[in-house]
């Protein structure tokens, strides 16, 4: 059973589309953690409030980034 040629291309596609979704996500959430640690550090916080302010605040923005890429038309 031979499988059409121009099929595999659009499962490379999709596979490479949707993991650099995941990678891009896992950046954002870093970024923003990684700058509420810093200003916790700065500030000689006790507790790491920025940090779960801008972590939480990445998730946001990541998660946007996500259904604004999915719901864009090719």
């Amino acid at each position: 059973m031979m499988t059409d040629p121009n099929e595999k291309k659009k499962d490379f596609s999709n596979f490479a589309k949707y993991s650099s979704i995941g990678f891009q996500m896992l950046a954002t959430i870093g970024v923003f953690a990684f700058a509420g640690y810093k200003i916790d550090e700065y500030r000689n916080s006790k507790t790491p409030i920025f940090t779960a302010i801008l972590s939480l605040f990445g998730v946001i923005l990541s998660l946007y980034q996500v259904v604004k890429q999915l719901n864009k038309k090719e």
